[in-house]
């Protein structure tokens, strides 16, 4: 069978959404499918002043050396569509757009082939509500990454959608120091700049409990540099790769996340297989893996106060951090990546009975 990604441009920094689509692709090739990956590059390297031509050729040339920070089977097909690809994508069997902003070219670049909608987020920052979602009523096959979402989708969608959980190399995102050996007061956070990562947030709770603790020391990693003077308790990770990041959520004791609003959440799973315990903040997406008290510690989204409560509550309490992580450990291995694999392709089969029926 022949099965096309559609992910918007190629990006070269490490993005969750676009990692989870890697993988999938990585996974249904290793099973003998014939993967593609198109990117929609009409605005990548927009912001450069260079002549048309010569955009052309740079987003040819990176589309096919990207994405350095992963590692993408070499029988992935790479594609960007400011290339002459309509000819490559005529026998394509089924068709997978990832997001809202590429459903409507999914629909039109592959009129033959079937067509599923790979729901991370309720992406209200790509489209108003209501454009968003008339994108869930469309003639696809709605595939979502957790319970909330499916909540949404289905009250407009024409059939019920699937879930499909984000799952993690539980081979690679695994423990290798022990959680005896760990510093405790060695804490890990994602800075990212939008808002509804909510850093701002963990950085302030965090900051209150370095008051009260001063040998706290935070690994931090992000993707673009930290708008504030980082302090040098700090240690910064710019563009981590993945073994880096394993290394850091093996380093710390505690994890934290002040999430606001996600689909999933994948970095507070990769953490919890590491051996991190999480405190987090009960956005909608961590419900699907973290249960207060017994795997993590939630609190409020937008109260750093509460979140920094829990996180003094683990440092106060060695038997109870070191009992939410290894719950936590016991819990990611349930989020494989075969499994999700499998689920996919039991997806994938299950449309294709359909179909020749």
């Amino acid at each position: 069978m022949n099965v096309c990604f559609v992910l918007p441009q190629m990006l070269r920094k490490p993005i969750g959404g676009y990692k989870i689509v890697y993988e999938y692709a990585n996974g249904l090739c290793q099973r003998g499918y014939n993967v593609s990956i198109l990117f929609l590059n009409e605005n990548a390297l927009i912001r450069f002043p260079l002549p048309g031509f010569l955009r052309k050729i740079a987003i040819h040339y990176f589309t096919q050396i990207e994405p350095s920070w992963f590692v993408l089977d070499q029988r992935v097909k790479k594609l960007s569509s400011t290339d002459n690809v309509r000819n490559k994508l005529e026998k394509t069997d089924l068709a997978i757009a990832t997001g809202a902003d590429t459903i409507y070219r999914t629909l039109n670049l592959f009129p033959k082939a079937k067509i599923f909608y790979f729901i991370q987020g309720h992406e209200t920052w790509l489209f108003p509500e209501e454009d968003l979602i008339k994108t869930y009523s469309l003639k696809t096959k709605n595939i979502v990454i957790s319970n909330w979402l499916k909540k949404i989708v289905d009250n407009y969608s024409n059939e019920e959608s699937v879930i499909l959980n984000n799952p993690i190399k539980t081979e690679k995102y695994k423990v290798n120091i022990g959680l005896d050996l760990r510093d405790k007061y060695s804490l890990g956070v994602l800075y990212h700049d939008s808002e509804l990562k909510g850093f701002k947030d963990a950085f302030e709770a965090i900051s209150k409990v370095k008051k009260k603790y001063p040998k706290i020391k935070v690994f931090m990693f992000g993707t673009s540099k930290p708008d504030f003077a980082i302090p040098k308790w700090v240690e910064f990770t710019l563009n981590a790769s993945q073994s880096q990041t394993i290394d850091i959520y093996n380093k710390v004791s505690i994890f934290v996340c002040a999430t606001v609003k996600e689909g999933f959440g994948l970095t507070g799973l990769e953490a919890m297989a590491c051996g991190a315990a999480l405190v987090s903040t009960s956005y909608e997406g961590v419900k699907e893996y973290a249960v207060h008290g017994y795997n993590a510690l939630l609190s409020p989204v937008r109260d750093a106060d509460a979140l920094s409560e829990n996180i003094i509550r683990l440092l106060k309490d060695d038997e109870l951090r070191e009992t939410i992580a290894q719950n936590g450990i016991n819990t990611a291995e349930g989020f494989s990546f075969k499994n999700a694999v499998d689920k996919l392709e039991k997806i994938i089969n299950e449309q294709k009975e359909k179909t020749e029926m």
